[in-house]
């Protein structure tokens, strides 16, 4: 019988005391089945809950895309929303039935007060001289929020001119630009000055090419004290870079900085 029977010793290195188990080959057998079971047991258990952790990660993910996706969305509309406000502002200041289409053309509708002329009244005369802290950008993407305009910093008080000759259709105060200002130049082309401190022109007033119009400020939704400048041709908002040199310059400055 004794070759049925098997000992295990314990030995401790501290106490010097040693104890010992018996075990029958069938005890052996079933312990070693224990052993094996936990170790598949423990293997499974790490498999699935590597398996859940990754589809909480994902889930986690997903959402995270949802909420990205669903706050792009809301800035759309209110870009929408900003735009057709901006569009009746226009009408209503321009004498237009919002029924119409948007005055695209410098045409008849345009006030005969204001002679059009297609060097001093399309945008390309500086509104206020600092630095371009940020650019312009039509679209986005899931790392750029789009920019309809340029930002440029400048310090609190700082004259703004108007970029050409035209007639100021909105001057007030407008979420999230604060005090704004509005100016239809004719041939389709609008300018758009906010964050203002202080607005010194009124709507329907006529304005020259670099007159003083504005004040610079931080009014409205806004980090610091700067010119949020927006050109819209034909309905359409543009790049104020492409009319104005100086800014261009400073563009390609800055955009060379970005790709260093």
């Amino acid at each position: 019988m004794a070759g049925d029977k098997y000992t295990i010793l314990f030995v401790s290195e501290k106490e010097e005391k040693t104890r010992r188990f018996r075990l029958s080959k069938s005890g052996l057998r079933f312990l070693v089945l224990v052993v094996f079971v936990s170790v598949v047991g423990g293997i499974t258990a790490l498999i699935y809950s590597a398996g859940q952790l990754k589809q909480i990660t994902d889930l986690n993910a997903d959402n995270e895309k949802m909420r990205s996706e669903r706050k792009e969305v809301v800035e759309m509309i209110r870009d929408l929303q900003r735009i057709q406000e901006m569009d009746i502002y226009v009408r209503q200041s321009m004498g237009v039935p919002a029924t119409k289409e948007p005055v695209a053309s410098g045409g008849e509708e345009f006030p005969q007060t204001i002679p059009v002329s297609y060097l001093e009244n399309v945008p390309s005369h500086v509104p206020v001289y600092g630095f371009v802290s940020q650019l312009f950008s039509e679209g986005a993407s899931s790392t750029h929020q789009g920019h309809t305009g340029l930002d440029v910093a400048a310090p609190v008080q700082t004259a703004v001119h108007s970029t050409a000759d035209g007639l100021v259709v909105f001057s007030g105060w407008h979420y999230p630009y604060g005090n704004l200002i509005i100016i239809s130049h004719g041939n389709g082309y609008f300018s758009l000055y906010g964050h203002n401190v202080q607005n010194l022109v009124k709507e329907k007033q006529r304005v020259k090419r670099g007159e003083l119009i504005a004040l610079v400020g931080e009014t409205g939704v806004t980090s610091g004290p700067h010119l949020h400048f927006e050109i819209w041709k034909d309905g359409k908002v543009v790049d104020p870079a492409f009319f104005i040199a100086e800014y261009r310059s400073d563009y390609m400055t800055l955009e060379d900085d970005e790709k260093k």
